[in-house]
């Protein structure tokens, strides 16, 4: 894949006339006042600067007008915004609209509508029911999206699985910004109807066969990210010279923890938001079983449209690096007026009705003095049964990173007792501390929290950073997300890889992922044999695996390890799924002086490409030191 990228910079250093005063909604925060007109099948609501039409059944907005243009118009299906759910059968809303807020009762300052879903009854259909509300503010340059799922104890167990909202936007869209790396001008509509299928590859894989990219493979997962890390992704258009973005201002009803990965936006012009995926194996758990009362909120979240303010005779690559700092601002902006004050509903808690939780992180390894908790994530999530936080989808969860001396301050936390979890800075496993309660409108001081990652002896060598993901190594900077570089790491699976302490070099000579059933080997020299009774073992921390690992240590066979949560990352273009670890412990008398050797192969599933991303590998043992390779 062929990547055109930009620099980005300060709108404010382009051009003098392209500074962005962001307010939330965007614009100025004045204008028009909003009208709603009822048109039969649907409900027009229109503040002067965009307008939505809302269907009144399936609550899709089948028209988003900004500058005189429909931003959906062409798009797949005619365009639309809309939402779905995967199972038990793939569906969507089915109800009736009404007028929440009527904008000829409040001085024309805000409109709000409804489409309420409720259960069929069907065993066909999920059991929940589903409300979709639609705001428009004066002055705002975009919508307000919500929604609201509840299965009341009455209904049966539903298992939902995906659950998302999805725009077919218009095809004068042609440049796709989810982060610094997927900066990309997109291949055409006339482009994917002419790409061809991949033999060996998922269907998701096609291979272009015109335009400026023919002869490259494109992929949906190619744009996946971590959700924690963004707060908006979208699209450009470099002949109107406008934007389209997808704004997040609280990843608290988002399932899977801060490094839940998923689709952003893709070809054939969508912009997702996957409030609940399944994809690479997290947060897959939202089941609302049998008689259990379940209520969750998502949203509201702003769909915003911005126009690039520059000369006519600007470059397209100055206007997609405007409209994306400009949205990158704006979803700043929606943050800071979390949660909303002008979104009133018993199901949607306002501030005081939150609480705040801060602390500070400290970091004791007794291996490591240097160790520090600067950058680490800390979040709340409730127990949630005993379900890790990176597999739940029931619960709301609440993370910050921590700051340089490890302070930590999470705000707008609802009501609950949770569990206060962290992980990543350079350090080992999870922290994990039960019993944090958190009141409305208290602010709880936890005071010092101190996390002391387990080890069994001193660090011999280690190959990584425990970070929980693959990124570091060869090929996981920005490689892993291209089909090509999956197919050719496949094809040279058999060829295996020896890996030198001392003489290698991790970044360059560990692959981003291990593939089919060829060993990877470590070799080691010790200066002196350990002692009989001296402690040693092999801690692994995955990024992502489906297979069984086997350890062998000289030859000997010391363990096998599957992870509880297998999942296939590489072939969805990722760097991680879900995290998991082990130690193996050394039984005493394998480790001798001189050479030795760890080697690693996978036990495959029938029909299982094989494979596994490692986070960090780590050898301590008591008693020795290395040698010389």
């Amino acid at each position: 894949m062929k990547i055109i990228r930009v620099v980005l910079v300060a709108a404010c250093m382009l051009a003098s006339s392209i500074c962005f005063a962001n307010v939330p909604g965007g614009g100025s925060g004045n204008g028009p006042d909003v009208s709603l007109k009822d048109e039969g099948d649907s409900i027009v609501l229109d503040n002067g600067i965009v307008a939505i039409r809302i269907n009144k059944t399936d609550a899709s907005v089948r028209s988003f007008i900004y500058q005189g243009m429909n931003l959906f118009e062409g798009g797949h299906g005619g365009g639309r915004f809309y939402w779905s759910w995967n199972t038990p059968a793939y569906g969507g809303p089915h109800g009736t609209a009404m007028v929440t807020a009527d904008p000829a009762s409040n001085h024309g300052d805000y409109a709000e509508v409804k489409v309420h879903s409720p259960w069929s009854g069907k065993s066909a259909d999920a059991a929940m029911d589903v409300d979709i509300y639609y705001s428009l503010k004066r002055g705002t340059q975009g919508y307000y999206a919500t929604a609201m799922l509840n299965h009341p104890a009455t209904y049966p167990r539903a298992d939902v699985g995906e659950w998302r909202s999805n725009a077919y936007i218009s095809p004068i869209f042609d440049w796709l910004s989810v982060d610094a790396l997927r900066q990309r001008k997109m291949p055409t509509l006339e482009d994917m109807v002419a790409s061809v299928p991949v033999e060996g590859a998922p269907k998701e894989v096609t291979l272009l066969t015109s335009g400026i990219y023919a002869g490259q493979f494109e992929c949906k997962y190619s744009y996946s990210a971590d959700l924690g890390d963004l707060n908006v992704w979208g699209w450009s258009s470099t002949s109107k010279r406008v934007g389209i973005w997808m704004t997040i201002p609280s990843h608290e009803y988002y399932n899977g923890g801060p490094m839940k990965r998923e689709l952003t936006g893709h070809m054939n012009h969508a912009l997702l938001n996957m409030l609940n995926g399944s994809h690479y194996s997290q947060g897959t758990q939202l089941i609302m079983a049998d008689g259990n009362v379940f209520k969750k909120t998502y949203g509201p979240f702003f769909v915003y449209a911005n126009s690039y303010q520059g000369a006519a005779s600007d470059s397209s690559s100055k206007v997609v690096e405007s409209l994306w700092h400009d949205a990158q601002a704006q979803a700043v902006a929606e943050r800071s007026a979390w949660p909303y004050r002008w979104f009133k509903n018993a199901d949607y808690v306002q501030e005081s009705g939150r609480g705040t939780v801060s602390g500070t992180l400290k970091v004791s390894d007794g291996g490591n003095p240097a160790a520090i908790a600067a950058g680490a994530w800390i979040g709340l999530a409730p127990d949630d049964n005993g379900t890790d936080f990176q597999l739940q989808g029931r619960t709301y969860q609440f993370w910050v990173k921590t700051s340089a001396d490890g302070r930590f301050n999470i705000p707008h936390v609802l009501p609950g007792v949770y569990h206060l979890w962290a992980f990543g800075a350079g350090n080992i496993g999870t922290f994990k501390q039960a019993n944090i309660e958190v009141s409305a409108g208290k602010a709880l001081d936890v005071g010092t929290v101190l996390w002391t990652p387990p080890r069994v002896a001193d660090t011999l060598w280690e190959i990584g950073i425990p970070d929980r993901d693959s990124q570091e190594f060869h090929n996981g900077a920005f490689n892993y997300t291209q089909w090509a570089t999956f197919a050719k790491s496949r094809s040279e699976s058999e060829s295996g890889l020896t890996y030198t302490v001392g003489k290698s070099d991790w970044r360059k000579d560990w692959n981003y992922a291990q593939f089919g059933p060829t060993p990877w080997t470590i070799k080691f020299s010790l200066a002196d044999k350990p002692a009989k009774d001296a402690p040693a073992s092999l801690y692994i921390a995955l990024a992502s695996s489906e297979s069984t690992l086997m350890v062998t240590v000289n030859g000997t066979q010391i363990g096998t390890y599957k992870t509880p949560h297998p999942a296939h990352a590489p072939i969805r273009l990722g760097s991680h799924g879900p995290f998991a670890e082990t130690r193996i412990a050394i039984p005493p008398g394998l480790l001798k002086r001189g050479t030795n050797t760890i080697a690693i192969s996978q036990v495959m599933g029938k029909g299982k490409t094989g494979t596994t991303q490692y986070d960090y590998l780590r050898l301590e043992a008591a008693g020795t030191r290395l040698a010389a390779p």
